[in-house]
């Protein structure tokens, strides 16, 4: 696999359960603006909570037992859609992963992991940036700590991420080169004196 990004518009995904990790994997798609998400959940969705997602997106939460579905009624939900998530028990994620590749549409499953074409990872989106990290199943709990520990990193190093944006801004239109870009970039990095001039500069001027 290679990480990939994805906008979703135009895009129709379906969640299969809505339990922990169905409610995980609808928020982690959310962001990527889907044309519509349907849920399909053995419990009811109380209306509190279908108002609070039906003002987030065009979502419709589908009532029904997938025991009580046949392949056929599965596949014939998975051919409507382009992406479709599993997250229910081992034995109908398996039904859902083996139909969903069958029609080769993008699948996400929160169980047999190394059959699936479509991971959502632990992500985070700060000051323009996203980081992903993907522990394939072995350690969510590693992969959530990693991304903290990225979130505060560019949270604590947020003049020095606007400092590089705006030096390499300026740069492009005086340098024509690459390589000398990239070698002017790490000498500034190495002289702390002049990042904190460059720094005043731009405070004092990006708003004129």
């Amino acid at each position: 696999m290679i990480p990939v990004f994805i906008k979703l518009k135009g895009f129709k995904v379906c969640i299969f359960g809505f339990g922990e990790v169905g409610r995980r994997r609808l928020k982690k798609i959310l962001p990527g603006e889907p044309e519509k998400v349907t849920v399909y959940t053995k419990e009811e969705v109380e209306g509190e909570t279908r108002r609070h997602y039906e003002n987030l997106c065009n979502i419709e939460f589908i009532t029904c037992d997938l025991e009580e579905l046949r392949d056929e009624d599965i596949e014939e939900i998975v051919k409507e859609h382009d992406i479709v998530i599993a997250a229910i028990d081992e034995r109908n994620n398996r039904r859902i992963v083996e139909i969903a590749k069958k029609f080769k549409k993008f699948i996400n499953s929160s169980t047999f992991e190394e059959d699936v074409n479509f991971v959502i990872p632990a992500y985070c989106y700060k000051e323009g940036i996203y980081f992903l990290v993907y522990t394939q199943g072995r350690s969510p709990l590693m992969a959530r700590h990693i991304r903290e520990l990225v979130e505060k990193y560019i949270e604590n190093n947020r003049q020095e991420i606007d400092l590089q944006s705006n030096l390499r801004t300026f740069l492009k239109e005086c340098v024509p080169s690459q390589r000398e870009r990239k070698e002017i970039l790490e000498e500034v990095f190495k002289n702390e004196e002049f990042k904190r001039e460059l720094l005043n500069l731009i405070e004092r001027y990006k708003n004129k």
